[in-house]
């Protein structure tokens, strides 16, 4: 698809956080959290489910708007990115009582905040996201890539599109110093090194979210425990999104399958080998019937190598899996006739 550009204003404005954005970006980030989103959720094949995003993990004073923000989802034809808004909010606001409930004013060019109206804002809030969504559709940048433009302004957009289309840490930093520079701002230590913006913005948003499956019920149930299964979960989803990367096995350079349930497990305290074939061989060995959220689901035949084992997901019951595959990081259909096709069985990790 060819890349498109969206401009926004741009006046620079410091708010709370000394968390410079563009005017208009909060929501231009918004609206393009859903231009990456759209090229799944608008033509879902076989291997996704209806939303890749799950479900919104946020405190009472953000999921009360809940309502509302479906109310307008709804109108605007979006439903199933109500959850990403909640979110998005969520790591915008914190735990501010702004009413600006999802920092519109900038969208329309007002000061900070200088909407005090949540319907209002909510309002726009949507309806500018539905307007990166669409334009989203012909744009080449990941889905990634659209969540870090909501926190640095829809340059980076561009900026990611001169660079292979493909959000990672390494390109945020890069832009977020190249525009400190330009700004002539000077770090404090604080804020060293890199001062525009939040280049681990992508993670943040995807950590306030569960992915399907992966709710109190699956936790409930996972061998894992509760605190791990939310802790692996968590973790992996927060690079929902991001491109799978042969040999990837570090949020700096992206992952491929092995590389992700290594990062996620570990980052809960369990520790996993490196590969797809030495995971099988030191997991337990259990039948597709007694398989629970949290376990390992291992595929063979995937590509051409001489290992057994050619790929590896989280488990989250119902025949849903959470994995880097060729579609991306994500929630993935494991019951999809690709993937019964190459199912190899299940592995249960010791603790």
């Amino acid at each position: 698809m060819a890349a498109v550009t969206v401009t926004v204003k741009s006046t620079i404005f410091l708010v709370r956080n000394w968390k410079p954005i563009l005017i208009g970006s909060v929501f231009a980030l918004i609206l393009m959290a859903g231009m990456l989103f759209s090229v799944n959720v608008s033509r879902p094949s076989e291997d996704t489910v209806s939303s890749p995003f799950g479900t919104a993990n946020v405190p009472t004073h953000i999921e009360k708007w809940r309502p509302l923000v479906s109310e307008y989802t709804t109108k605007y034809g979006i439903p199933e990115y109500t959850d990403i808004l909640l979110a998005l909010m969520y790591q915008e606001l914190g735990s501010s009582d702004t009413l600006d409930i999802m920092q519109s004013s900038e969208s329309i060019g007002l000061p900070p905040n200088a909407i005090q109206d949540p319907v209002q804002s909510v309002n726009l809030g949507v309806k500018h996201f539905k307007s990166v969504l669409e334009a989203g559709q012909k744009a080449g940048v990941d889905f990634a890539a659209i969540v870090q433009s909501y926190n640095f302004g829809s340059g980076y957009l561009g900026f990611v599109a001169l660079k292979g289309k493909k959000h990672s840490v390494e390109l945020a930093k890069v832009f977020s110093i190249d525009q400190t520079k330009k700004l002539g701002w000077r770090c404090t230590d604080w804020r060293a090194p890199y001062c525009y913006g939040d280049y681990t913005y992508v993670q943040k948003v995807m950590g306030h979210l569960i992915a399907a499956g992966g709710g109190p019920g699956g936790a409930d149930i996972s061998p894992l425990g509760k605190k791990a299964y939310a802790a692996v979960l968590k973790e992996a989803q927060k690079y929902t999104g991001w491109p799978y990367v042969w040999a990837g096995a570090h949020p700096s350079t992206g992952f491929d399958c092995s590389g992700l349930t290594q990062w996620a497990f570990n980052e809960a305290g369990i520790k996993l080998p490196r590969t797809a074939q030495l995971q099988y061989n030191a997991s337990k060995k259990i039948p597709p019937s007694e398989a629970k959220p949290g376990d390992l689901i291992f595929f063979t035949g995937t590509y051409d190598t001489d290992q057994y084992i050619t790929h590896v997901g989280i488990y989250l019951g119902n025949g849903k899996m959470f994995d880097s595959n060729g579609s991306g990081i994500g929630l993935h259909n494991a019951e999809a006739s690709y993937w019964k096709s190459h199912l190899a069985g299940f592995g249960r990790v010791a603790r």
